[in-house]
């Protein structure tokens, strides 16, 4: 019987998890709520007999989970994200526990739609269809001409794939809006750094070079303004771009912005939309992505 054009696209957005370090409460609990997602547009299930995983689910607070996720080498193509209450920089988006099971699966489908932008740019001419079935017979036939991974970073959980990735600085006293911004970025193969208050952000400034700098407005110490204002005049400094983050969005609060010399200034709570477009605009390795996912949002 042939299958209905419905079915196929159900199909074609199915995905299996690994999960790693859960309990055997937790492991129900989440298997329990995968099967309720036959219905979204995108669908996942715990990895069955033989099925090689197109995500890792980890809990972040266990150690050992932790080292069994890099010793899986998680990448662009097969990526992960954690569970847990750390708020240690990482690489893999972390969505926070008690679990808020709609920004679990946003996370998710984000991770997933990279892996398929990622996988049509690999494979550029095949099928428009890609399902983590088609995924696996496509690395079986790729073999060695896929891209050796590289070792991992120790003590972090690095994109193998990357090199060389642009460097990006978030400035914010907040640690859910540094939790947001982590999540975010993860995606895009980019180098994150973090910053609580404009001096250490400074100091960090001078001592790398970063594409990008989200930058808080209300810190403790000096305001993102002045911080805005002294990397913009100095010559070491003056060709990262400043995308200014801020609760304050009436005309006089931009046109100060733009005084400091800010590139963007986006009003919190950022939306996504707002936030891919930033990407896309001022970090070239990550344009083609953010666009991607721009689409798939519009």
């Amino acid at each position: 019987m042939a299958v209905s054009q419905e079915n196929q696209q159900a199909e074609s957005r199915r995905f299996v998890l690994e999960l790693l370090g859960f309990t055997e409460a937790e492991r129900s609990l989440l298997s329990s709520t995968f099967r309720l997602t036959s219905r979204r547009p995108f669908r996942y299930a715990e990895v069955g007999g033989g099925e090689r995983p197109d995500v890792y689910l980890a809990n972040a607070d266990n150690a050992e989970a932790m080292q069994k996720l890099r010793e899986r080498t998680p990448n662009v193509h097969a990526p992960a994200v954690l569970i847990g209450q750390s708020d240690a920089v990482i690489e893999w988006p972390l969505v926070h526990k008690p679990i808020h099971w709609s920004r679990l699966f946003d996370t998710l489908d984000q991770q997933m739609r990279v892996a398929m932008l990622e996988r049509v740019r690999r494979n550029a001419g095949a099928a428009a269809g890609w399902d983590g079935r088609a995924r696996r017979a496509a690395d079986r036939r790729a073999g060695a001409a896929a891209p050796a991974p590289s070792a991992p970073v120790a003590g972090a959980l690095a994109h193998p794939a990357a090199q060389a990735p642009e460097a990006v600085l978030v400035v914010d006293d907040s640690a859910t809006v540094r939790a947001f911004m982590r999540a975010k970025l993860a995606p895009f193969r980019l180098q994150v750094d973090f910053a609580e208050d404009g001096e250490t952000a400074l100091d960090m400034v001078q001592a790398r070079h970063y594409r990008c700098v989200f930058l808080d407005v209300l810190m403790p110490g000096i305001d993102g303004y002045q911080v805005c204002k002294r990397i913009k005049t100095s010559a070491a400094t003056r060709d990262s771009a400043v995308v200014m983050l801020s609760s304050r969005s009436s005309a006089f609060d931009k046109f100060r912005g733009s005084w400091s010399g800010c590139d963007a200034y986006l009003g919190k709570p950022v939306t996504e939309r707002e936030l891919l477009a930033a990407i896309a605009r001022f970090l070239p390795s990550a344009r083609r992505a953010a666009q991607g996912l721009l689409l798939s949002t519009s």
